[in-house]
């Protein structure tokens, strides 16, 4: 990890799904006196509309090689989203990123880059050596923030979503056709990225418990060198149209 001193940042904000990866990435924005936020979830309406059209446009009597069941449930998981929707996705974000971080010295995006984090920690990732070209002109520091809950807890907040919005089930239901299996194969354990040749610095985000979160803020807040800050906020939320 660099010890380096850099005249902007990009930070990452990943985690798990129910992690509160977005309501973190929306602290540290808040209390970071100015920056670019970017949701990459404000593209999953589009990719939606890439299964729906898919499976309603191409007639049921007509063999497809993917399921379409998974195509029916939006599935996030599925071979369907690996062949056509998520690069396209992660390729839009880094050219939103990097638009951003030219006219900003701080760019925050909510993202899981779960693909990347893990060629990273192989010391191979293509779209990690992209950012970094880029970073170097820009003398910009890779940070990444990784929210770790348990998958204890996953389950936990994921039942409460279920509980406290019933439409969760209909709008999710990659996970919650199969909750179990969603749970297990979710990766829940933060990178490792010790060695890596891109990331300059990663900070594990630990969020168990209340407790646990509320100390991890801090920490985090003295290692971006954020020193007025608001205590964390659970109810923060960005403008929606």
């Amino acid at each position: 990890m660099s010890k380096k001193t850099f005249k902007k940042r990009f930070i990452i904000v990943s985690g798990p799904v129910c992690s509160g990866k977005t309501t973190l990435a929306l602290n540290i924005a808040k209390n970071s006196g100015g920056c670019y936020y970017f949701d990459k979830d404000d593209l999953v309406p589009t990719s939606n509309a890439c299964f729906d059209a898919v499976e309603q446009l191409v007639p049921k009597d007509v063999e497809l090689k993917y399921d379409r069941d998974t195509l029916q449930k939006r599935d996030r998981h599925s071979q369907f989203f690996k062949d056509y929707i998520r690069n396209p996705e992660y390729e839009s974000t880094r050219d939103v990123l990097i638009k951003g971080l030219q006219f900003s010295n701080l760019v925050i995006v909510n993202a899981p880059y779960t693909s990347e984090l893990k060629k990273e920690a192989a010391g191979n990732c293509p779209a990690f050596d992209e950012f970094h070209r880029f970073f170097v002109k820009e003398d910009c520091e890779f940070f990444v923030v990784f929210v770790h809950i348990s998958k204890e807890e996953l389950k936990r907040r994921l039942l409460n979503r279920l509980a406290e919005d019933p439409k969760a089930a209909e709008r999710d239901k990659n996970v919650y056709t199969d909750l179990d299996a969603y749970i297990a194969a979710e990766n829940v354990s933060p990178p490792a990225l010790e060695n890596s040749k891109n990331v300059d610095k990663l900070f594990v985000f630990e969020a168990d418990t209340d407790e646990l979160r509320d100390a991890s803020y801090e920490k985090l807040m003295a290692v971006l060198g954020i020193t007025d800050y608001e205590p964390y906020n659970r109810k923060i939320e960005v403008n929606r149209v």
